[in-house]
């Protein structure tokens, strides 16, 4: 059982790592950024790109996981 659960665990975080991985390097190449965030401008803008979207959605999964286990061991 312990095992079944790694196994799953390690092929969770290759496809997502995966995933992110293809994000970057297609954002890479083209013409570089302008420059930004000098003495007299207010700083860089962060970007929500895609790897930031996978982080709230396996945030969202465990979250969900985690309550309903909870439910499951304390029923209402």
């Amino acid at each position: 059982m312990k095992l079944k659960r790694i196994i799953s665990v390690f092929f969770t975080l290759s496809f997502l790592l995966i995933l992110s991985s293809n994000g970057m390097a297609a954002g890479m190449g083209g013409t570089p950024p302008a420059p930004c965030g000098g003495a007299f401008f207010p700083p860089c803008p962060v970007p929500l790109d895609d790897n930031i979207v996978l982080l709230l959605i396996a945030g969202a999964a465990y979250g969900g996981y985690r309550i309903y286990n909870t439910l499951k061991k304390n029923p209402a």
